[in-house]
């Protein structure tokens, strides 16, 4: 039983229409901020922003979890029945998809949605007597992904609704990749309707997410024991919305950079799985051509990494999850990872 993917900020979903964040000071109701930085969306309603690939493949049978944000603020109308807000799909069909979303009937109430392309949507299954939930968590089990499928989904922890048929999208084989939509939605005149505002803290698992506690953001906040690399200020790499234009880089294989990281949210956690991600580039000649993610244990003073990532000369991003602690080859607990640093290896 594992966790397949996970993420939420503007660097997990690096492909397709720009992604858009909130932040507190924007939606606070968006996203829980001790969990989460931010909540993502995007602008553009006829397609969507994706994330790489699944590492270990595709599968026919996963659940798929979020937190969502705000329901139509102030109410849209029929301009914002209908929106499309965060789904699962095939990475060579960004806009196709099995998606949540505002009923196309009404707007208060959540609906389940499948597409082959992204333009045209087939309502599989919706609920009129459970409101959107603003904030609320949704979790979505796909059961034998093809003709004779099932979907169930659950707000809050308790199931609304389902449906059992074809679910294909397209020609897509399996799922290997999410993907988010509009959070804004144009009149065509204008104007424009604010939409349903902001996925955070996005799972995707073999098993069942209804008691996984969250997806806790682990972000830089200072600097760690060691900056081999130049210009080592946390700042340089802790964007909550990407900027290219501040790096810390170095040009000599076999170099440490390692960063301090905020806490956990309060309480007590087993962590089911951490992801690493960083946003890189080597230049056209570089020595140091790729990149190395891992953790400086400062419990027992052991630095581990995973395998090394080839880095193009454009941006762009990079990712280790790590189902067990490459540190000390045993289970992640919370306790423990409030000592971690990031790790950082020139390769």
């Amino acid at each position: 039983m594992a966790i397949l993917w996970c993420g939420g900020e503007d660097v997990d979903l690096p492909h397709g229409a720009s992604v858009s964040i909130l932040t507190a000071g924007s939606q606070p109701s968006s996203f829980r901020s001790a969990f989460s930085r931010c909540a993502v969306y995007t602008s553009t309603a006829s397609g969507g922003a994706y994330s790489n690939a699944f590492a270990g493949g595709g599968v026919t049978s996963c659940w798929f979890s979020f937190i969502a944000g705000d329901y139509p603020n102030p109410p849209g109308g029929p301009n914002s029945a209908g929106m499309k807000y965060a789904g699962i799909t095939h990475n060579s069909l960004p806009s196709a998809g099995i998606y949540i979303g505002s009923d196309s009937s009404n707007y208060l109430f959540p609906a389940l949605y499948k597409s082959s392309d992204g333009m045209t949507f087939t309502k599989l299954a919706s609920t009129s007597t459970v409101p959107i939930s603003s904030p609320g968590r949704y979790d979505v089990q796909i059961i034998n992904y093809g003709t004779t499928g099932t979907i169930v989904v659950y707000c809050n922890g308790s199931q609304i609704m389902s449906y059992t048929g074809d679910i294909r999208v397209g020609a897509a084989p399996n799922l290997d990749t999410v993907v988010v939509r509009a959070g804004t939605y144009s009149f065509g005149t204008g104007g424009s309707a604010t939409g349903w505002k902001g996925a955070s803290e996005i799972v995707v698992a073999d098993e069942s997410t209804l008691g996984f506690q969250g997806l806790a953001t682990l972000a830089p906040n200072g600097n760690g024991a060691t900056q081999n690399w130049s210009n080592p200020a946390y700042t340089n790499v802790n964007p909550i919305t990407i900027n290219d234009a501040n790096t810390t880089y170095t040009n000599t294989v076999g170099q440490d950079e390692q960063l301090t990281m905020n806490s956990l949210p309060s309480g007590t956690f087993q962590v089911k799985a951490v992801k690493v991600i960083a946003r890189a580039s080597a230049t056209s000649g570089a020595t140091a051509t790729g990149l190395k993610l891992g953790f400086n244990n400062t419990n027992n003073g052991t630095v581990a990494e995973g395998a090394t990532h080839t880095l193009g000369t454009g941006f762009s991003p990079v990712e280790d999850l790590f189902a067990t602690d490459p540190t000390n080859g045993g289970a992640h607990w919370g306790a423990n990872l409030n000592g971690y640093q990031l790790e950082l290896r020139s390769a």
